[in-house]
């Protein structure tokens, strides 16, 4: 288990105070396990005004959105087939039960 010392900051604008979310990051932008914290109105300023924060800052924002879209997608399929898991566990028990002994 790792042990974060000291606040974490954003990215965005290093600033430690406020709600902060974060995406675990992959690929070129991070090791494995790590993550990028970010305040949600911070990514979303970059998001609007892209001109103002350069291509560096717009290129984290895309790979954040791009991190949050990924995650929502393997949890709605890692949900979907644990539910149909339990689905079938459920259709055994009943008929086992129906089966006269």
């Amino acid at each position: 288990m790792a042990y974060i010392f000291g606040k974490i900051k954003c990215y965005f604008c290093r600033g430690k105070d406020g709600v902060i979310h974060s995406v675990c990051a992959y690929g070129v932008y991070g090791d494995v396990g790590q993550r990028i914290f970010y305040h949600p109105e911070c990514l979303e300023t970059v998001e609007y005004k892209p001109e103002k924060f350069g291509h560096i800052m717009m290129d984290k924002a895309i790979h954040i959105d791009e991190l949050k879209k990924e995650n929502i997608r393997k949890c709605n399929n890692d949900l979907y087939e644990e539910f149909q898991k339990k689905v079938e566990k459920l259709h055994r028990n009943h008929f086992e039960k129906m089966m006269p002994r």
